[in-house]
């Protein structure tokens, strides 16, 4: 069993928090927040990320590699590849780089081809997002001076009968619904004109 009590907490939500792999500087751990009462999202990630990953998913550009489980002093936690820019600190959220008003490469058309690109590694994988926010997506700043999205957080079909999960043509109708939604958040703002929404989703289908 791995002790947390000394790792680096990265962040945490309602139902779960995030650590530093204290024996992988490039893995991160989740783990519910309240062991006691568990982890809803924990166990429909790895369910979906252990069924993506028996059909052979090996494709890890846009989304976290996942590593399996491990049991921690907080319950199961799931074990994925941190996502760090390539001067080693950790990459941050659209969010805060809105909140920082760092705003001008994510106003650019770079950023908009990198939304396309982000959204067609979803639709050629069939890598269902159950959200996707400007919380969840982070600006990777890579050593070449480019920067990648990464989508590191709210990815599961919660539904009833996972048609999304065994048939590609139901997974891509639910992330073109998501992906259009997330572009209408983008739009409202300000970091998305609101024809580069009809054009990428054009663009990718």
């Amino acid at each position: 069993m791995l002790s947390l009590s000394s790792a680096t907490e990265l962040a945490h939500g309602n139902d779960r928090a995030v650590y530093r792999h204290p024996d992988h500087v490039d893995r991160c751990i989740k783990v519910a927040r309240f062991p006691e009462r568990g982890s809803e999202q924990n166990a429909r990630e790895k369910a979906y990320f252990e069924r993506l990953t028996s059909r052979g998913m090996s494709d890890w550009r846009y989304v976290p590699a996942y590593h399996g489980t491990l049991q921690t002093d907080r319950g199961e936690g799931l074990i994925f590849g941190l996502v760090c820019d390539a001067g080693g600190g950790l990459s941050q959220t659209v969010r805060e780089w809105r909140n920082r008003g760092e705003t001008s490469w994510l106003e650019s058309v770079a950023f908009r081809d990198e939304l396309a690109r982000l959204y067609r590694y979803l639709r050629e994988n069939w890598i269902v997002p159950s959200d996707i926010n400007d919380r969840n997506i982070v600006c990777q700043r890579r050593a070449d001076g480019s920067i990648r999205l990464w989508l590191i957080d709210g990815i599961s079909n919660p539904d009833f009968l996972p048609l999304a999960n065994v048939w590609p043509w139901f997974a891509r109708q639910k992330i073109d619904r998501r992906m259009a939604r997330f572009f209408g958040k983008l739009i409202g703002y300000g970091l998305l004109p609101a024809t580069s929404r009809k054009s990428i989703l054009a663009s990718v289908k």
